[in-house]
């Protein structure tokens, strides 16, 4: 019994540290993006359909300095370099639904078990997208089969 205590003291102690180390990972991005000066950044948000007040806010989320939006379409087989990725990924705007979601914890959780792909559908706000993609990916390469 006193193991279990100490057990989970030591995970209580495990996770305030990563909290805090968490906060200061993002109060550091969030200064070193706004030190690239108010053109460049507001241009930034634009790309990605986020107003400077909206990206502070996400920049108060969870793991908010990572981007898990590559690490994720990675897991689900997806590739994050490819131009018609590149290409619905701005259109839908799915870096401002990555950086603005609030199972940002969840989704860290996952990623670092090597199970996103069989859990993210449970609550991603991108699954839709990732669908259309893999489905999309899925013609091409029946488009490349040869006859």
């Amino acid at each position: 019994m006193s193991s279990n205590l100490i057990n989970n003291t030591l995970d209580a102690c495990r996770t305030a540290i990563a909290v805090f180390k968490d906060r200061r990972r993002n109060r550091v991005a969030r200064r070193d993006f706004w030190a690239l000066g108010t053109d460049e950044c507001m241009g930034l948000l634009e790309d990605i359909g986020m107003s400077p007040s909206e990206f502070d806010d996400a920049m108060h989320l969870p793991y908010a300095a990572k981007d898990f939006l590559t690490l994720a379409m990675r897991s689900v087989g997806i590739d994050p370099d490819n131009f018609h990725t590149l290409e619905f990924a701005h259109d839908q705007f799915m870096s401002r639904t990555c950086i603005t979601c609030p199972h940002r914890r969840r989704c860290h959780s996952h990623l670092e078990a090597f199970d996103f792909e069989s859990h993210y559908r449970e609550f991603c706000p991108n699954k839709d997208n990732f669908s259309r993609l893999l489905r999309q990916r899925m013609r091409s390469l029946d488009g490349r089969k040869p006859s």
